[in-house]
């Protein structure tokens, strides 16, 4: 009897053990640039403390039992990164064709499922000494000026796209303000969870020198993208994730953003 009480609390272990792993490690692949509040830290290795995004990815994960494992890589290898299965899936501003080779959240009928990822929103801050009325739509006065984004980002080829003259030449936010006040770009474009998300920041640095437009240039949509071969070995727990993404990330993004409320623009400056 005594054996048999030792079998079955082995096994009800085991069980245990296997349902709070049944989820593959996650390897996410995110940028290894300074982008506060959503990625904090330049380089390969991961700082103590990530940033929003994978803050959130994180608690979504484990939503369903699963860790993540980070993989910082230049926002233009992200994509070929999921391609070639050397990360497991990454956050993507998804378009429907992007369906064809990545697992990405789908209504019945094929296309992208909005309510499975979270709202974003792309702002414009331009020079407050050129007088634009700031319920311009940046959609007119940026298709004859020059559009700054940060590099890398998707955004840019969108726009590109779109016919619209974009800069893409700075790698994050800091950079992209300091060559808007110098006048090497008429505005910065910039992608947040809410649109005010960045105007303390601004203003604290530029003063009264840079304001936001108040029409944003979108509103869209970020979806957590998985590799094929991932989500066929982990669907169940691919599908609770993004079910919990529709449910609570946008609450939670907006969260987790405020933890970061006090991180600078700028990274820090190396020792010499």
């Amino acid at each position: 009897m005594r054996a048999a009480r030792i079998g079955f609390a082995l096994a009800a272990s085991l069980l245990a053990t296997h349902a709070s792993g049944a989820c593959t490690p996650i390897r996410l692949g995110y940028v290894d640039q300074h982008r506060p509040p959503y990625f904090i830290g330049n380089g390969s290795t991961e700082a103590e403390r990530p940033g929003a995004t994978v803050d959130l990815i994180r608690e979504m994960a484990a939503a369903s039992g699963c860790t993540v494992l980070a993989v910082r890589l230049p926002p233009l290898r992200l994509r070929q990164a999921l391609v070639s299965k050397q990360v497991d899936a990454t956050l993507m501003n998804a378009t429907p064709a992007d369906a064809a080779e990545f697992a990405l959240p789908l209504h019945a009928d094929g296309k992208l499922d909005a309510a499975r990822a979270v709202r974003m929103y792309t702002v414009v801050f331009v020079r407050a000494a050129d007088q634009i009325a700031l319920h311009t739509d940046p959609r007119d006065y940026f298709a004859v000026h020059r559009l700054g984004t940060n590099n890398g980002a998707s955004l840019a080829a969108q726009l590109r796209a779109e016919g619209f003259r974009v800069d893409d030449g700075a790698h994050d936010g800091a950079r992209n303000l300091e060559k808007l006040a110098r006048h090497r770009i008429d505005g910065y474009a910039a992608t947040m969870v809410a649109p005010t998300r960045m105007d303390a920041s601004v203003e604290a640095k530029f003063g009264a020198q840079l304001v936001r437009l108040k029409t944003p240039l979108r509103v869209h949509h970020f979806w957590l993208a998985f590799s094929k071969p991932y989500y066929a070995a982990n669907r169940a727990a691919v599908e609770t994730m993004w079910t919990w993404m529709g449910a609570h990330g946008d609450q939670r993004f907006n969260w987790h953003v405020d933890q970061y409320a006090n991180v600078p623009l700028a990274p820090p400056e190396k020792p010499r």
